[in-house]
């Protein structure tokens, strides 16, 4: 989903960490994912990073009910 939903500009996606357990409603689980953009031929700005990141949170929240915390 994070993948489809952004531009060519998001250069790789890992999980850092995962977290099941208290403070977590049953049945779901807190990822942290690192997101690393990256344009070849040019210096992003804030802007355009924040704007897909908010493409792949809005993506994440429609099709996986994902919530930013």
């Amino acid at each position: 989903t994070i993948q489809a939903s952004a531009p060519e500009i998001l250069a790789s996606v890992r999980e850092f960490d995962r977290y099941e357990g208290r403070g977590v409603p049953d049945g779901r689980v807190s990822l942290a994912l690192r997101l690393i953009f990256r344009a070849s031929d040019r210096t992003l700005t804030d802007a355009e990073v924040q704007e897909t990141v908010g493409r792949i949170v809005a993506a994440l929240e429609q099709q996986h009910q994902a919530k930013l915390r």
